[in-house]
This record gives C-alpha cells, sequence and structure tokens, in this order.
C-alpha cells in the first residue's frame, strides 16, 4: 500500500481509505441494508491490517462512528478517522447562520468526539457543499473550534465546482477536498485539481465506482437506471481488452491518474475489500490504457450524479 502526506497536513493517508457509510445504514440505489454489527467491525478490523488507515465516516451514516470506535478499540497504531457534520438547515438546501450554526456545530462536535472516543477530531468535513459557503462568520467559528483543540483540519466534502472553489480560496483554514472522481466523471480535473495541488489542499476521491456502476454490480442494475450501462460500456470493453474486470481499471486509474492523495470506497464485503487492495498494488495502468479512458466523455453530465438517479426503494 502506498502512502502520502495530506496536502499541507500531518496526516498521512493510505492511497486506498474505507468509507463506512454502507456499514451503518441502507445505501444507494439497491438500499441493502447494513451488515450484522460483528461483520462490519471485523471487515473494518480486516482493511487496517491489509494496509488502510484511513476511515471516512459521519455521525449521519447510522451506527457508523460507534462501529469505527469498537474495531479500533485497543490499536497501537490508530487510523486516521475523517468524519463530517452539516452546516444546513434540516431538510433544506439554507445555510445556517447566527446561534443556530454554532449551536449545531457545537453539538456535531461533542457528538463525534464522544461516539469515537477521541480527545480530538483529525479531520472534520463539512458534508455535501455545492455553492458557496465560506463566510466571515463560518470561517471564525472553525478557527475557533481548532484552537479549543476539538478540530484539528476541517475539509469539506462537495459537489460541482462552486463549493470546493470557494474552499480552496481559504486554505488558512480549509485542508482538504472530497469530491466525487471516476474514470467517467473527470470534470474535478479543469480547474479544482489543478489548484488544489497548487496551493498543498489535500484531496480525497468519492464515488471512484460511480455507486457500483463500474463494478460487477452493473449487470443487476434497475431498470430505472437502464441509462447508465450504456455509459459504462466503453470502459467494459477497455477492462476486458486489458485482462482486467471494470472494477480495478476504475480503481486504478481513479488512484493513479487523478493526482489525489486518497481514494475512499466502500463496501460490505471482504472479498471485495480484498480485491480492490490487490488492483491498487499492481500499481498504475499503462499509459496507453489511461490515455484510451480519457478518450471517453458522458454527453449528459447531469447521469454522473447519483442524486438524479430516480430508483423507487421497498
Amino acid at each position: 500500500m502506498q502512502y502520502a502526506n495530506l496536502g499541507r497536513t500531518n496526516l498521512r493517508l493510505s492511497a486506498l481509505g474505507l468509507g463506512t457509510v454502507q456499514l451503518g445504514m441502507a445505501y444507494s440505489w439497491g438500499q441493502q441494508p447494513p451488515p450484522p454489527e460483528n461483520r462490519a467491525i471485523s471487515l473494518i478490523r480486516r482493511a487496517l491490517e491489509l494496509g488502510i488507515n484511513y476511515i471516512d465516516t459521519a455521525a449521519a451514516y447510522g451506527r457508523s462512528e460507534s462501529l469505527v470506535r469498537r474495531a479500533c478499540s485497543g490499536l497501537r497504531c490508530r487510523p486516521v478517522i475523517a468524519t463530517k457534520l452539516s452546516i444546513r438547515r434540516t431538510d433544506s438546501a439554507q445555510l445556517l447562520t447566527g446561534p443556530a450554526l454554532r449551536q449545531s456545530v457545537e453539538q456535531s462536535l461533542r457528538q463525534s468526539l464522544q461516539t469515537l472516543g477521541v480527545d480530538v477530531l483529525e479531520l472534520v468535513q463539512l458534508h455535501s457543499l455545492d455553492t458557496r459557503f465560506a463566510t466571515p462568520e463560518l470561517l471564525d467559528l472553525l478557527a475557533q473550534y481548532c484552537q479549543r483543540g476539538w478540530v484539528r483540519y476541517w475539509g469539506v466534502t462537495t459537489y460541482g465546482q462552486e463549493a470546493p472553489l470557494d474552499a480552496l480560496a481559504h486554505p488558512e483554514l480549509i485542508y482538504a477536498l472530497q469530491i466525487p472522481y471516476s474514470a467517467l466523471d473527470r470534470r474535478m480535473e479543469r480547474q479544482v485539481i489543478p489548484r488544489a495541488q497548487a496551493q498543498g489542499t489535500g484531496v480525497v476521491l468519492r464515488s471512484i465506482f460511480l455507486q457500483g456502476v463500474l463494478s460487477h454490480r452493473l449487470a443487476s442494475l434497475p431498470a430505472a437506471l437502464a441509462g447508465l450501462p450504456p455509459l459504462a460500456a466503453p470502459l467494459l470493453r477497455l477492462a476486458e481488452d486489458a485482462g482486467m474486470d471494470l472494477a480495478e481499471l476504475a480503481l486504478r486509474f481513479a488512484v493513479f491518474a487523478s493526482g489525489a492523495h486518497s481514494a475512499i470506497f466502500g463496501t460490505t464485503s471482504t472479498a471485495e475489500l480484498e480485491a480492490n487492495i490487490r488492483a491498487v498494488e499492481a500499481g498504475p495502468l499503462s499509459p496507453d490504457l489511461v490515455a484510451a479512458v480519457r478518450t471517453i466523455e458522458v454527453a449528459d453530465s447531469t447521469l454522473l450524479n447519483p442524486g438524479n438517479w430516480r430508483v423507487s426503494t421497498p
């Protein structure tokens, strides 16, 4: 497993990070229930044994923070744990302000500190931002919690370009971006990733498998998502010609061709976990294969956002 410092921080992350939303709650278009707690804890521990040292969680992910605490209990070398909090009003796109903002942030931080059983949160990410958000009031609040020793580094998880570009305008407080990126969705390469690299801001990728579309799950998509397999078909052909499965191609492209510091994935399967680690250990794709992937363009970019998918759930 390769490791790299997350931008200007002193957090050294594995090339692969483990996302835990699927371990804590029903998730994705399949809305499969999470595994039993003992199995989820075993999976986290297996990831750590195999060299993953970066765990992505959130209080909003059901029981995920609690599972991470139990899985990491007693470890001599603890992983880097990143959690999240929202600065939006409940069930609204409107950002919190004033006393409501302070109360929400402090309550979220207290809860995560307690649930994770730590004295300081190494990386806290403002979650699911898609517009400008960095008001003087918010930035002052973030600085205060660093000064109080509750948070070591702040980051953001974003959609689109407006929010990450806003975050990059404040490198004195926001040290890391978590952005969607995959072999099909390379839009963040245009402005966001180059700017982050230029100023030393950490970059973490998510949605590298596009919620399973770029994996063996492609064959079992529901009829409501019938527009997605044609998007993945050119990648599938490239993978088959190269003698690998679609998931391996998608993973190796994202990890090595993006310029990111780490890429997170979620799974409830130990077999998938081990396959992903083997794929990363195989190293970068050939330059010719990388170039071939880059020729593939998606005409309708709205299809690349799972938030736009409409699937009936049980």
